[in-house]
């Protein structure tokens, strides 16, 4: 020793002891300390040991070395059993060793002996630091050479020991106390922003910003699921180049085609929540393909999982990572502070978010039910009874009970949209919706949108979340009219919802499953449009699975007599107009009139004739004329057959019949019939009546 005498010991102790009360910095209080210490000791190297309450684990709070450590092993916190220090945990005084005799006792799995034996260092001394009667660490010197240790210098070494006992002991509870304000600072800015910032992801960066504040890391995820497997949430934030948290996609960052599957994997993780680091870690990685792979791109080196809930619906964790240092349990312990605020929030969002979801979807719905109750259909209910209808409708009743994709093909104005509600009303979807979406009247831009949705912000103009007409009809059916005119960018897309029944909305991270029928219509020849490279020929093949040919009007003849008299019906109801009879020579001109515009045409016609009707007819006279009308090839080639005087008697004939019925109200037999003012037999009159297909009555 370099003292001459107890009473410069004494005035060491004394100035230990003013530095301990005076020198608030810790790391400038121990270098003052330890330089003093030189004075009086012998050493190269010193280390100051705290325990943990529970007198687990040693972590180092100082040190002042002068050989080399590896990077990794200085300031490490290491378990106390097994280690070097535990045989030392009950002494009273001041134990002195040599490092090479305790070298084959400790396994490399423990570094810190054989660290100091590579670099050259002879001996260790452990000074106990006690306060309250209680051993709260050590005070370590490491030299290269060998010292002998007297007796007294242990004494005076456990002697200097209790001041410096005394400024470990406040920088532990003054660390604490940082610690606990830190803590609950993070608590209440995290409230605050819970409570204050609406926007999900806005409101996750800010968590992000303050867990980092006490928990450096790089990364962090949050992951809902729900009880049939599928993701409800999940959130990932990231950290790079220094800068702050910003929102990132793992399937974008990892750059891999299963990544669903593989997420679904790793979901386990929050089932068991832990601090892993070191080897622990890299039995993880071995066990969850998307850390492996995380480590591998990103150099993630710990992890930090905590269960947020685990309820009948759902489950939810916190995934925390870092790829510089190696987390600890006390890390998690600060995580954990704000589980309870945290998953009361999400869980409360996710709800509101599910109500939003459903008031949009509940508006969507509205929207089409008004739309469908103002919409102009032609024709409430399919009206007729010729063969070619008759045959469409027992395709209809062959198919309607299914949920088979089918394909309604037929020219515009025949009532394709009535045959896909035929469908829908003959399934066991009835009770759901029938949605409908018409490709022809929006622009390409926002077909996309309709028809799967977006989320908020996923283009210009998209101030809030959209549901999508499939979302819409989820359980019930989707009638997508006018297919053909289907850009070719979205037939892919709506393949992979035929094919998978599942879609994302634009801007979305998340699939979403459907439980839809799929309803087509086109006026196009869509074999046609694939020759000719207009639309995709997989789609033709997915969205043909049960064609159904519309006939047209002028196919079903038979059927306009009927059609004319629901639609005058229909119309003088709307109108509130006198419902008035059809002149028999009108109803003829409709008969063999050309209908390029079929059942909407003649819906038009009947409607323009109401408004302008006043006496006790319909009047068509302003609306056609059988000098200006069009009639059919087919009815012209039946003209053509007869001679010039027999066509002339015939349609004679056929106008003095017509004219009897009209001043008769279109009765035949009888006093003031037409057989009696024509002077005929009424059953003479009857099959002159069916040779020139006159049908007497309209209304």
């Amino acid at each position: 020793m370099s003292i001459s005498s107890v009473h410069e010991a004494h005035l060491l102790m004394q100035y230990i002891s003013d530095a301990v009360g005076s020198i608030r910095d810790p790391d400038e209080l121990f270098r003052t300390v330890t330089d003093k210490l030189r004075l009086v000791f012998e050493f190269d190297s010193v280390v100051i040991i705290t325990f943990d309450k529970e007198r687990r684990y040693s972590n180092i709070i100082f040190e002042m070395l002068r050989f080399h450590v590896p990077e990794g092993i200085a300031r490490k916190k290491r378990p106390i059993a097994g280690s070097w220090i535990e045989p030392h945990m009950a002494d009273l005084s001041v134990s002195v060793f040599n490092v090479k005799e305790v070298l084959d006792r400790y396994p490399a799995d423990y570094p810190v002996p054989h660290v100091l034996y590579e670099a050259g260092m002879q001996q260790v001394v452990f000074s106990p630091l006690r306060t309250g009667g209680k051993v709260i660490g050590f005070l370590n010197f490491v030299t290269k050479e060998e010292k002998n240790w007297s007796e007294s210098d242990k004494e005076l070494l456990a002697t200097l020991s209790s001041p410096i006992a005394v400024a470990v002991s406040n920088t532990l509870a003054y660390e604490e106390l940082r610690l606990r304000e830190a803590q609950t600072v993070m608590q209440l800015a995290v409230n605050n922003a819970l409570l204050t910032i609406k926007d999900r992801n806005r409101m996750l960066l800010a968590v992000c910003e303050q867990i980092d504040k006490l928990v450096p890391c790089t990364f962090l995820g949050i992951r809902v699921m729900g009880d049939d497997g599928r993701f409800r949430m999940y959130d990932n934030f990231m950290r790079e180049d220094g800068s702050g948290f910003f929102p990132v996609s793992s399937a974008e960052k990892l750059d891999i085609a299963n990544f669903e599957e593989i997420a679904k994997e790793s979901f386990s993780l929050i089932t068991n929540p832990g601090c892993y680091g070191g080897e622990a870690f890299l039995q993880l990685c071995s066990k969850y393909r998307i850390l492996a792979l995380a480590r591998e791109k990103f150099g993630v080196c710990s992890l930090i999982t905590v269960k947020l809930w685990d309820t009948p619906g759902s489950r939810a964790g916190l995934i925390i990572s870092d790829t510089s240092r190696s987390f600890e349990e006390h890390d998690q312990a600060t995580v954990n502070l704000i589980v309870p605020q945290l998953s009361l929030t999400l869980q409360n969002y996710l709800a509101f978010e599910e109500i939003d979801e459903l008031r949009h979807k509940l508006e969507g719905e509205r929207t089409c039910l008004i739309e469908e109750i103002k919409a102009d259909h032609n024709f409430e209910e399919i009206i007729g009874n010729s063969a070619s209808l008759a045959t469409v409708l027992r395709r209809v009743s062959q198919v309607g009970s299914t949920d088979a994709t089918v394909l309604i093909q037929g020219e515009t104005g025949t009532g394709k949209e009535l045959f896909a509600r035929a469908l829908h009303n003959l399934s066991s979807r009835r009770k759901r919706t029938l949605i409908k979406i018409n490709c022809a009247t929006l622009p390409g831009t926002l077909i996309e949108s309709e028809l799967f949705g977006h989320e908020k912000g996923s283009f210009t103009g998209a101030t809030e979340r959209r549901i999508g007409k499939f979302e819409l009809a989820e359980g019930g059916t989707i009638f997508l009219d006018e297919i053909g005119e289907l850009p070719l960018e979205l037939q892919a897309k709506l393949l992979r919802v035929l094919q998978e029944r599942e879609l994302e909305r634009l801007g979305g991270k998340m699939v979403i499953k459907v439980d839809v029928r799929v309803i087509a219509a086109t006026n196009r020849d869509l074999a046609k449009e694939v020759a000719e490279g207009r639309f995709r020929e997989d789609l033709y093949f997915r969205l043909n699975v049960f064609p159904l040919s519309i006939p047209s009007l002028s196919e079903r003849r038979e059927d306009i007599p009927m059609l004319a008299a629901h639609f005058a019906a229909k119309f003088s109801r709307e109108f509130g107009k006198p419902l008035r009879m059809f002149k028999e020579s009108d109803m003829q001109h409709l008969i063999v009139r050309e209908w390029k515009g079929n059942i909407r045409e003649l819906a038009h016609l009947v409607e323009q004739a109401v408004i302008v009707s006043e006496s006790s007819s319909l009047d068509f006279s302003t609306i056609f004329s059988f000098r200006d009308s069009v009639v059919e090839p087919s009815i012209q080639a039946e003209i053509k057959t007869m001679s010039s005087f027999e066509f002339d008697v015939s349609m004679m004939e056929k106008k003095l019949i017509v004219s009897a019925l009209d001043r008769s109200n279109g009765r035949v037999s009888g006093v003031g019939g037409a057989a009696e003012l024509l002077e005929m037999h009424p059953k003479t009159l009857y099959s002159r009546i069916e040779k020139h297909h006159i049908h007497k009555r309209y209304l």
